[in-house]
């Protein structure tokens, strides 16, 4: 029996109970039952000093808005064991602290596939017009993005982030295969997904999922993944790793699309 503990995650908050639920039910919530995985939320206002616990003040410069203090964070991250970057110990790729930012690296289905590998991680939920930036020149930090957008605080980014990632361990889903097949693991689309009825309002399963033929039925999920990632993300094509086979299908789907 392995010895190995758990992935274990923290996510630093001003807001605790926004987390409540959002771990207390569903898949991760029953992943936390099987030890399958460690959450804690940490109160970032446990680690100011001041009788109203203050986390923010007003940027250097002047304008608007609100700066997430260093102090209180830096704190926390002591208290949770991280070193300083002039550390002698301050890098282990299998430790990680991440900072929900609008200046962060946009985070995609690699990072998460990446993040789910490592033994734990800490995530700093952003507030206001964001960090102190001297937090990021003492501690080794990845600035993730989950889109060009703007949210009222990081707690929905590091939920989605969070998801994303505990559903790569493998035990939380039923099927880890379905989780190897799902879309951007590629950077190509899922293929489209159909049940029973076979016909349904004179719209029909396309025949090659049915056919019962182990490989066409494979090459048949694929070519349907492939035109639907032309029809609605070309984009990501562009990037995508492609078998020769693939680069047959898309030429034939559209002539004047340029891979390169």
């Amino acid at each position: 029996m392995s010895d190995q503990r758990p992935m274990r995650i923290e996510i630093v908050t001003l807001f605790p109970d926004y987390f409540a639920q959002t771990f207390g039910q569903s898949l991760p919530g029953k992943a936390v039952e099987k030890d399958l995985f460690e959450i804690e939320i940490i109160d970032l206002r446990d680690f100011t000093t001041d009788r109203h616990r203050t986390v923010d003040d007003s940027p250097y410069g002047g304008g608007g808005g609100m700066v997430l203090k260093v102090e209180p964070i830096d704190r926390c991250l002591s208290k949770l064991g991280y070193a300083r970057r002039d550390s002698r110990d301050s890098g282990d790729d299998e430790e990680r602290i991440i900072l929900t930012s609008a200046a962060g690296v946009m985070f995609d289905q690699k990072r998460a596939v990446r993040y789910s590998l490592c033994r734990r991680l800490t995530l700093i939920c952003g507030h206001y017009l964001g960090v102190d930036e001297r937090l990021l020149d003492l501690y080794n930090i990845d600035e993730v993005s989950i889109g060009d957008f703007v949210l009222t605080g990081g707690e929905p980014a590091a939920a989605a982030m969070v998801d994303a990632v505990v559903r790569l361990i493998p035990g939380v889903l039923g099927n880890f295969e379905s989780a190897l097949g799902d879309s951007h693991m590629d950077d190509v689309l899922g293929t489209p997904c159909y049940t029973r009825p076979a016909v349904y309002d004179d719209l029909s399963v396309p025949e090659v999922l049915i056919s019962g033929n182990h490989r066409e039925v494979e090459a048949g999920r694929r070519a349907l993944a492939i035109k639907k990632c032309l029809q609605k993300r070309p984009d990501l094509l562009k990037k995508a790793e492609l078998s020769e086979n693939d680069i047959r299908l898309v030429n034939e789907l559209d002539k004047n699309f340029e891979l390169s």
